[in-house]
């Protein structure tokens, strides 16, 4: 009977320090730190696999820049709702603004929290439907999308009034705020990393397929989900800002390289940073007609160095290039995503100075004479080689050219000057004795 006793005692010993360290895995952490784009969100769904394959603690979420794009935010979070991980999203550091993007994750989230001073939501509504339905089909869109977000809130315990709101309407509250309400939109707030892990330390969450999770969180280091280096380039590239510059770099290098042809290489990089720049709009999901009126203008820019327009192409490039910029993003589909105005007035700038560069270059490569090529001949001493009379050879800069004269007839070894040239046939004149060479 003992030994029953004692195989029974190191059964549940095994089992419960199993029990312990399949309960006691890691906590994994990601980082919004450029608005939920596509490329930001395609970097949380590789952290939310790698936590659920890892049977991890939890998927923490650090939001730090509240812009996104509305319909792919969306989906994100239908993914996060049905995770088989606890996941908390923490808009954080201190002062951060979460915008649309920790509206809809936190709605989401098994557990929300954000730093102090923090603020969560955005002025226009998180649900928008695009035209083409009637207003009747996108009533209906915005009441389903609303009544999922505050589900889920309610599901969570926490205010469903707020989201609904937020949803239909647009609503921004602070930390503090959202904290106060009753229920409260955020389950605790936490100034630190390490403040944020002890909170959690106990607390238990119930998964999508019912099943339930104590989180053991205390002094754990959390696994960092960093992006790759091409998942970093593409999410600086969905900023309108950024892609905006590359595109009005690119149309500067590729006018600069038919102003002045040359080695092709402001030409190459420029095709490389325009394209670079139009994947940055088509991740950003800005507005087509906008993206041309912006190409227009700087087309017109470009166009300055080659046409001469005394400046009214450059003007007009400059209005459509600002007028493009500025309705480039819809706030109802892609909040906190815009052109800062900083870069805005810089860019635009800076075209205009390479602009008015190129056109100067331009100017005198059009007043100095041809240093290269066929009128590059105009003036120079050429050597009869075939009797002028009034036309035969002559032989310049290395080779025979077929010339003809009035002022002839010219003998071979007679040096002539070329005033003239058309169709490859060059006009000569005697030399002037100012010009002809001194024999030694």
């Amino acid at each position: 009977m003992r030994r029953w006793v004692v195989v029974i005692a190191c059964w549940l010993l095994a089992w419960s320090s199993q029990s312990l360290a399949q309960t006691e895995g890691p906590v994994y952490r990601v980082a919004v730190t450029q608005g939920l784009t596509p490329p930001t969100i395609g970097l949380v769904r590789r952290a939310l696999r790698q936590a659920e394959a890892a049977q991890a603690q939890a998927l923490v979420i650090e939001v730090r820049n509240g812009g996104a794009v509305i319909t792919a935010a969306r989906a994100l979070a239908r993914e996060l709702y049905a995770a088989k991980v606890p996941v908390v999203v923490w808009v954080a550091p201190r002062g951060s603004d979460g915008g649309a993007a920790a509206a809809l994750l936190l709605a989401a989230a098994h557990v929300g929290a954000a730093a102090p001073q923090t603020r969560i939501g955005f002025a226009a509504p998180l649900v928008q439907v695009e035209g083409g339905f009637s207003p009747q089909t996108q009533q209906v869109v915005v009441d389903d999308v609303a009544t999922e977000l505050a589900g889920w809130q309610r599901e969570r315990r926490r205010n469903a009034d707020w989201i609904g709101t937020a949803a239909r309407q647009g609503a921004i509250l602070t930390a503090e705020q959202a904290r106060a309400l009753a229920p409260p939109v955020l389950d605790f707030i936490a100034a630190t990393e390490e403040e944020l892990l002890t909170t959690l330390q106990g607390r238990r969450v119930i998964l999508a397929d019912g099943s339930e999770r104590q989180l053991a969180t205390l002094g754990s280091t959390p696994v960092v989900v960093d992006a790759t280096t091409w998942e970093g380039i593409a999410q600086l590239l969905a900023l309108p800002t950024i892609a905006f510059i590359c595109v009005v770099a690119g149309a500067l290098a590729i006018a600069l390289e038919l102003t002045a042809p040359g080695t092709s290489i402001p030409g190459v990089s420029g095709a490389f940073l325009l394209l670079a720049g139009l994947y940055g709009f088509y991740q950003a999901q800005v507005r087509p007609l906008a993206v041309v009126v912006l190409l227009l203008g700087v087309i017109l820019l470009c166009v300055e160095p080659l046409v001469m327009a005394h400046g009214g192409a450059a003007l007009g490039g400059s209005i459509l290039l600002v007028l493009g910029a500025l309705w480039l993003t819809d706030a109802s589909t892609s909040p906190g995503l815009s052109v800062a105005p900083a870069a805005l007035v810089g860019t635009t700038l800076f075209m205009a100075l390479g602009v008015a560069g190129l056109v100067t270059v331009a100017l005198r490569t059009t007043r100095s004479r041809p240093a290269t090529g066929a009128e590059g001949m105009i003036g120079e001493l050429a050597e009869v080689r075939e009797t002028l009379n009034p036309e035969g050879f002559v032989f310049i800069n290395g080779a025979l050219w077929r010339a003809w004269s009035d002022q002839g007839p010219f003998m071979p070894g007679d040096l002539v000057e070329v005033r003239g040239i058309e169709n490859l046939r060059l006009y000569v004149v005697p030399v002037r004795v100012t010009d002809a060479p001194t024999v030694s």
